[in-house]
């Protein structure tokens, strides 16, 4: 039987193209193999597979549309669209939405109090001028990326009503977390005698969560420079109050 000539092309074919891979594969360099017929070697694709790449990529996108649209608007289609994940992986990873949301409430929530809220009050002395600070850049260009639409803990509970119960709990655990922490730095201001010592700051914690998530869900319309300027000076006034 005569042996077609070799072909370089047809060796090439012979590896996976780019879009025929999973979402949580990716190409490596493998071995090289001999090519039937020819002297000729090529590399042959190796897929690796990197599932907490792809889970992460899911829940990055999941978080950024549940920021926009809230629970009962959060898309699925849109969602894989801005991860680049298929269906399959994101029911691999997740069983369905609810499941996904679970995990966007217990390791996103937590990390976006972290960043925008709490860090900043690390290690200060005097966490007044911080938290005015925090309240003054919301109508400024150094305002957080993902306060775009919104406080996401908020958004995410306002549709709280189309959730389970569980899923309730897990969305109040992250406002205790909130509020544990910033109750924390107040204690700790109440040492260092830069915060009145005869005000209960768990209860001084809840209402500047209270007050923030007022003025975050309003809707971006009404949240125009003229609104910013009003609620940051009755933000002040109320910190100047708990001045010794």
């Amino acid at each position: 039987m005569t042996k077609e000539p070799f072909s370089f092309s047809a060796a090439l074919s012979r590896i996976s193209r780019p879009d025929e891979i999973p979402d949580d594969e990716v190409l490596e360099v493998g071995e090289s193999m001999e090519l039937e017929g020819s002297s000729e070697t090529a590399l042959v694709a190796k897929r690796v597979r990197n599932p907490d790449a792809t889970r992460q990529k899911l829940l990055d996108a999941a978080f950024g549309e549940i920021r926009r649209s809230g629970f009962g608007g959060a898309s699925i289609s849109n969602i894989l669209e801005q991860s680049g994940c298929t269906k399959g992986a994101l029911y691999h990873h997740f069983s369905g939405k609810a499941k996904l949301v679970n995990a966007v409430i217990e390791e996103c929530l937590p990390g976006y109090v972290d960043e925008v809220w709490l860090d900043d009050l690390e290690g200060a002395d005097d966490i007044l001028p911080v938290l005015m600070g925090q309240v003054d850049r919301l109508g400024g260009e150094n305002a957080p990326d993902m306060l775009a639409g919104g406080c996401p803990l908020a958004r995410l509970a306002s549709g709280a009503g189309e959730l389970d119960e569980n899923l309730r709990k897990r969305i109040d655990g992250v406002y205790r977390y909130w509020r544990r922490g910033l109750a924390s730095h107040i204690g700790k201001a109440q040492f260092n005698k830069t915060v009145r010592t005869d005000i209960e700051p768990s209860a001084v914690a809840e209402f500047i969560i209270a007050t923030l998530h007022g003025f975050l869900t309003r809707p971006p319309a009404l949240r125009n420079l003229e609104t910013q300027d009003s609620f940051a000076r009755e933000f002040a006034r109320y910190l100047n109050n708990l001045r010794p």
